[in-house]
């Protein structure tokens, strides 16, 4: 008969365990859940983001290499990661009703508290400090357990799941401690409240691999030509920082490729830094897009490009298409599996790519097929939607507009040059209707570049982007191997910005019934992971789109600034930066109310007369605007029409 030893230990620091538990026979690691949540109240209280980079970092090497890629996804508020469409998805009413189940309160008990702390974590952390039952059975919680409530939460569907969706969730409260129960109700809403974005995890994964970076003789060597201090103390100082720095780029350049956190984390826990080499391109699994620089005026981008490919651009869908085999997935711009909402280019994709295997990007757009002309933006945004596909797709069928090649027949095409890429996506593409190349032309005049811009705009597109014709695909950056250039007005800048909104002002006079009447919006700290003021949005909003914006981010409204804002100015409601909208203004001006750009002796800049275009669903708060395109645009800043 077999026998099973079990085995815990306890690991005392400050006289609290940190919770680990170890079995043999079978041999399993397994770590509690109050590690994370106890974490988790630490970063929610780390005044700077240096100490929640250094919390995370503590975190990350509790984790096993079994665990690790769980505690990242729900470090993100995930359960997995975004391409794989893996949504919590709970209701708050459906969370007040688990609070409700576990602590012994009446549901109305419950909205009642909920309403006063606009916080239904805080409300589950409450009312189970007084808990008015006491469960029959209950067990410490581990990673493994809550891991897979939540996932059977996040996949049941069908008769009967709600309730057991709040089953699942309130056996998971009986045996919380009032802490845990405050992570356990955020989770499940999306709504985690940490200001963790990406980058900040990775900075905390190259913490912890700066041992082993200072033992890679390459790498040493490599920081220690650039150190520019000549004191030692100093010189230490600014070996750590670059060698990290070093780490993290290394890091990020795999992620760029291979969106997928907890999988990266994991090759990490197990590998070290050899663990980056496991790691590739693969079709299935999501690039991050390269992103476009911008330039004024036509004159400068040839200046800066000198021969270089001029597309057209399209104001549609930014799709990566993968097809492996007979198998064909779409991403958004996001990452998000979006396959589902685009059937006919799916089918074109198995029928007009003549490869295995690819990967490749282009912007859809609706065309009405009677004129050839290409709907506004307001038209193809209705294509993206879960519902009524087949009709819309009848309705406003779209046409892809292929631009770049990654990958083809199991090799990585990134490293290539652009004129390389281009050449191989046009013998790629096989006949049909769906899939084309986009409009361009090759040029080292400006009159020439003008005039294919012009001819673009009168077509109704956004303008042109210009592309050096020897830089290769660089992921996740946004470089001048790609320049854009579009429609601008008199007295305006020269492109829209693109914001996230972090909090609203209530309506005065006529707006006071929409509840809604400014936005206070942010641009993007890239270096501090973070999202500084810019604007305070007032005009360019229907009244129907102050109720919908109103609807919308009521949703997401937060009791205090939340982590990861710098915002000087205070809104009547703080909400969680979530939503891009693109906005239009007349220019950028120094500002003392803003914190975009402010730096010592410097005041903030910020956007004059902005003026609400549209919401970007498309869009990641992480891909809006940055403070360095801000700045950079305020330098290169002309109150003229695109021109010479």
């Amino acid at each position: 008969m077999a026998v099973f030893l079990l085995i815990t230990f306890y690991f005392r620091e400050g006289g609290q365990g940190k919770g680990f538990i170890f079995e043999k026979s079978p041999i399993n690691y397994r770590m509690y859940f109050k590690v994370l949540a106890e974490s988790f109240d630490r970063i929610e209280k780390a005044s700077s983001r240096l100490a929640m980079t250094d919390l995370l970092a503590e975190l990350f090497k509790k984790a096993d290499s079994d665990e690790i890629a769980r505690v990242v996804y729900l470090c993100q508020g995930q359960l997995a990661p975004p391409y794989k469409g893996i949504e919590v998805g709970m209701g708050e009413r459906f969370a007040e009703e688990a609070i409700a189940k576990a602590a012994g309160y009446s549901k109305e008990e419950v909205r009642r508290a909920y309403k006063k702390k606009g916080d239904l974590g805080l409300v589950a952390e409450e009312l189970l400090k007084k808990k008015k039952q006491r469960s029959l059975f209950s067990s410490e919680l581990t990673m493994e357990k809550v891991f897979r409530n939540l996932m059977k939460i996040a996949t049941s569907g069908g008769k009967g799941s709600q309730q057991l969706k709040i089953k699942l969730l309130a056996e998971l409260l009986n045996s919380a401690s009032p802490m845990e129960a405050r992570y356990l109700i955020r989770i499940p809403l999306g709504n985690l409240r940490l200001g963790i974005g990406d980058p900040t995890m990775m900075d905390a994964f190259a913490i912890n691999l700066l041992s082993e970076a200072k033992r890679n003789k390459k790498l040493v060597k490599d920081v220690e030509a650039s150190l520019k201090e000549k004191k030692p103390e100093k010189r230490k100082e600014e070996f750590d920082r670059k060698l990290r720095l070093g780490v993290r780029e290394m890091i990020e350049d795999k992620y760029n490729v291979h969106s997928d956190l907890g999988y990266l984390a994991e090759k990490l826990r197990k590998h070290g830094l050899k663990g980056l080499n496991k790691i590739g391109i693969r079709p299935g699994i999501p690039i991050r897009p390269t992103l476009a620089e911008r330039l004024p005026t036509a004159k400068e981008i040839i200046k800066k490009l000198g021969r270089c490919e001029v597309e057209a651009k399209y104001d549609g869908f930014r799709l990566a298409v993968h097809k492996d085999g007979k198998k064909v997935t779409i991403f958004s711009r996001r990452q998000e599996n979006v396959t589902e909402m685009f059937p006919e280019i799916v089918e074109a994709a198995k029928k007009q790519i003549k490869a295995g295997d690819a990967i490749f990007e282009g912007e859809a757009l609706a065309v009405n097929e009677e004129t050839s002309e290409y709907y506004p933006f307001q038209v193809t945004i209705q294509r993206k939607r879960k519902y009524d596909i087949g009709k819309m797709a009848k309705e406003f069928p779209l046409k892809l507009f292929a631009f770049d090649l990654l990958y083809a027949n199991g090799k990585n095409l990134m490293q290539l040059p652009f004129r390389e890429r281009r050449k191989r996506l046009r013998k790629l593409i096989g006949r049909g209707k769906t899939i084309v190349l986009t409009d361009a032309i090759v040029t080292d005049s400006v009159d020439e570049m003008l005039l294919f811009f012009n001819e673009s705009v009168e077509k109704g597109l956004e303008g042109t982007i210009a592309k050096d014709l020897n830089a290769r695909y660089i992921a996740g950056a946004r470089k001048f191997a790609w320049i854009k250039l579009k429609r601008s007005y008199r007295g305006e800048l020269s492109d829209t910005i693109d914001t996230v909104v972090i909090g609203f002002f209530k309506g005065r006079g006529q707006r006071a019934r929409f509840g809604l009447g400014a936005l206070l919006t942010a641009v993007y700290d890239e270096r501090e992971d973070s999202f500084k003021s810019i604007a305070k949005v007032g005009t360019g909003m229907s009244e129907e789109m102050l109720k919908e914006l109103h609807k919308m981010l009521s949703k997401i409204r937060e009791a205090k600034k939340p982590a990861g804002v710098d915002s000087d100015l205070k809104p009547d409601v703080w909400v969680e930066p979530k939503y891009v909208i693109e906005v239009n203004a007349d220019e950028i001006t120094r500002s003392p109310v803003h914190t975009a750009g402010k730096g010592k002796g410097k005041a903030g800049l910020a956007l004059r007369f902005p003026r609400m275009v549209k919401i970007r669903q498309d869009k990641k708060p992480e891909q809006a605007t940055t403070v360095k395109e801000i700045e950079g645009m305020f330098k290169k800043q002309k109150h003229v029409r695109v021109g010479g």
